[in-house]
């Protein structure tokens, strides 16, 4: 077992000055350095330094890594231009080693930044088995947990979809790896596939994204004569375990339903920015009891930043710099390791006996007084701007040294390389040649 020593401590719980925490794959024991006893373990001495929980990333596209440095004809004058021009032409051409290769960098590129749990939401052209890519590269090449599933849409095979977010849930529920329902928007989505995907679903939670842009709501009012969270509804897809992504534009009545069947939104503001769809409504969410965690819809790999504007941006939907406090993005940080416990069946984000041991370790040195009473507020604004973990640490397992992964990955570089220069050259070549039904 191991022990970190004269650490300052904080789990957004409870702040210790100068701690310590004995672990293994999981929390033995946490106090104060006057009550510390040594009875064996590994020390590692961790003076000046801060310890906090690793974050959670509550919805991810890693199948959008290869996006990076990517040139195309890009001219869209709606949100579904977006998809069209872009993210759909991206993951049709996507075959089973760019899958594993772009998880592999996109995942690398969280941990590195501090997350060590993250939902993914995936898309590729090759259905069957590509779960279980996703799931190597993040489970067993870089040693991280996540909870994976398939965006099931009518631009697919609907019961290769259908299998292949069933047999990856079926076979997949451990301290790592989890399994929701995915299932794209519901604008590419028709009543027969809903009806088909609520006769398969089998009480397992949904991953979808919902009324992201204003697009989804109007078209399902126009094709269905009701609005987006309602048709979900109506099709008894929504339950405790249901992750809504976005919700950008529902209205109070699908608050309501949301809160009804106790399911969760996970929002993305800083892709909601640059896809230029809106702010959430993120403060009446949790006024009205919804859980709320936070994501980054692949755009933004640094979940601090991604907490951070969250907390800006809520100002400036309410109009006012204290419509949105410090305790309101507590909660929404505490929703995400609620939220990915339930999932694996693990506890996570606290440092108590039988937690997870997933930590990231800051180099951090306050500079005004740092106490209980004002920890957070040391947290939001001194350690997450800029963050960068010294370590990390996922099960007890060391990944990340001095800023450095432990393992070498210099392979995985080159081989992405390699990948993603196939795929933009299928992309250009036959990318035009795409046409997608609405």
């Amino acid at each position: 077992m191991f022990a970190f020593i004269n650490a300052r401590i904080y789990d957004y719980n409870r702040y210790l000055e100068s701690g310590f925490i004995v672990f293994n794959q999981s929390i033995i024991e946490v106090g104060c350095m006057s009550e510390y006893v040594n009875r064996g373990y590994q020390e590692l001495d961790l003076t000046g330094k801060l310890v906090l929980p690793g974050f959670v990333c509550g919805h991810t596209h890693l199948y959008s890594t290869f996006a990076r440095g990517i040139s195309l004809r890009f001219n869209p004058n709606n949100f579904l231009d977006i998809l069209h021009q872009m993210w759909w032409k991206i993951d049709h051409f996507l075959d089973l080693d760019a899958v594993f290769y772009s998880a592999v960098m996109g995942g690398m590129n969280q941990l590195k930044l501090g997350t060590t749990t993250l939902i993914d939401h995936h898309a590729s052209g090759k259905i069957l088995g590509s779960l279980e890519m996703v799931k190597k590269a993040i489970n067993d090449v870089l040693k991280m947990r996540g909870i994976f599933a398939f965006e099931t849409s009518d631009r697919f095979n609907l019961i290769d979809c259908i299998n292949e977010n069933l047999d990856f849930i079926n076979k997949n529920h451990n301290r790592f790896s989890s399994g929701l329902f995915g299932m794209h928007a519901s604008l590419s989505l028709s009543d027969e596939s809903l009806k088909e995907i609520s006769n398969a679903l089998n009480s397992n939670g949904i991953h979808i994204h919902v009324a992201e842009s204003e697009m989804d709501e109007t078209e399902c009012e126009k094709r269905y004569g009701m609005r987006v969270v309602e048709r979900l509804e109506k099709f008894n897809l929504i339950n405790s375990k249901s992750l809504l992504v976005h919700c950008t534009h529902i209205t109070e009545h699908e608050m309501e339903i949301i809160k009804k069947h106790d399911a969760t939104i996970a929002v993305n503001v800083t892709s909601n920015l640059n896809n230029a769809v809106g702010i959430s409504q993120i403060k009446k969410f949790l006024d009205k009891g919804i859980r709320v965690i936070s994501g980054n819809d692949g755009l933004m790999q640094s979940m601090p930043n991604e907490l951070m504007y969250i907390y800006y941006l809520s100002h400036l939907k309410t109009k006012s710099p204290t419509g949105f406090s410090l305790d309101d993005l507590l909660k929404i940080i505490k929703n995400n390791y609620d939220y990915v416990s339930t999932l694996l069946g693990v506890s996570l984000g606290q440092f108590d006996l039988g937690f997870e041991a997933d930590f990231v370790i800051s180099n951090y040195h306050p500079y005004t007084r740092m106490d209980e009473s004002n920890a957070f507020s040391h947290i939001f604004f001194g350690v997450y701007p800029g963050f960068q973990p010294e370590e990390v640490y996922i099960g007890g397992k060391k990944l990340i040294e001095n800023y450095k992964f432990i393992e070498n990955f210099e392979d995985f570089y080159t081989s992405s390389n390699k990948k993603s220069e196939e795929l933009w050259s299928i992309i250009k070549k036959e990318g035009e040649k795409l046409e997608f039904t609405d």
